[in-house]
């Protein structure tokens, strides 16, 4: 499902994308002391990290895996003049191969899987003695304007699942073995021009599809418009409507 939905959105998600992009950044940002042979990363989605990853790593072999078939399509056409790139097309969850890499990194992804846990679990057994892991997530503040109008506009079609808490991510890590060596969690308020182009922009880079977005059944037309005007009465902002983000990014060691 979740394949099926970032595939469809390959071709539009990078429009809207600045959130991703800072998160990215702050990847990136941990890693001023690595020096890897080898990198793996996990939901790399259009390339926004890998394509910091080649500039702060231009000679190092990427492993570039995600699940939606369309996204690393995109990507082989897009990144066609890195060869050290080398596309996968698989789930990130429980993605395995021969290999224990010296850097994991994964930006904006691992907060849509099912098991953070076993996730986690994996990525740590992934990593050769030493290794680190980036990580950088969206959090369980992301969008919490838009679930507390759904909430009061259709309380019957609640999202099943939340993103994962700060503290929930911070466990998850620990529990599965990582040392935490640096740490940064943060809020942002993002502005949009309008409540339309802002639900309009995160329909196209797949959110709204997902269970931490929709509910088992979707708003009714009346319901979405009461969604859109009520967002924009409620969260204006200078230059148009907010929406907050919540981050963390983590540098871990094994």
């Amino acid at each position: 499902m979740i394949g099926k939905r970032f595939s469809a959105a390959a071709e539009t998600y990078d429009r809207h994308a600045h959130p991703q992009l800072a998160l990215a950044q702050s990847v990136v940002s941990m890693l001023s002391e690595t020096d890897p042979e080898q990198i793996l990363e996990l939901g790399s989605g259009t390339g926004l990290l890998t394509r910091l990853l080649t500039e702060r790593f231009p000679e190092v072999r990427i492993d570039a895996v995600d699940v939606a078939e369309k996204m690393i399509a995109h990507c082989r056409v897009k990144f066609s003049r890195f060869p050290q790139i080398n596309w996968i097309v698989d789930d990130a969850q429980i993605f395995w191969n021969d290999d224990r890499y010296p850097l994991i990194v994964s930006s904006s992804a691992l907060h849509w899987v099912s098991d953070l846990r076993a996730t986690c679990a994996n990525i740590f057994q992934s990593l050769e003695p030493g290794g680190t892991f980036a990580l950088g997530m969206m959090l369980r503040g992301t969008l919490k304007e838009l679930h507390e109008l759904r909430t009061e506009i259709a309380p019957e079609k609640i999202p099943s699942i939340a993103l994962p808490t700060y503290e929930e991510t911070k466990a998850c890590l620990q529990s599965s073995g990582f040392s935490l060596e640096r740490r940064k969690h943060s809020e942002e308020e993002i502005i949009y021009p309008d409540a339309k182009t802002f639900l309009r922009a995160i329909h196209e880079q797949g959110v709204t599809g997902g269970k931490v977005s929709s509910g088992n059944t979707p708003l009714t037309r009346t319901e979405l418009s009461h969604l859109v005007a009520d967002y924009q009465e409620t969260y204006t902002s200078a230059g148009g409507v907010y929406a907050t983000y919540e981050t963390a990014t983590f540098l871990l060691r094994k």
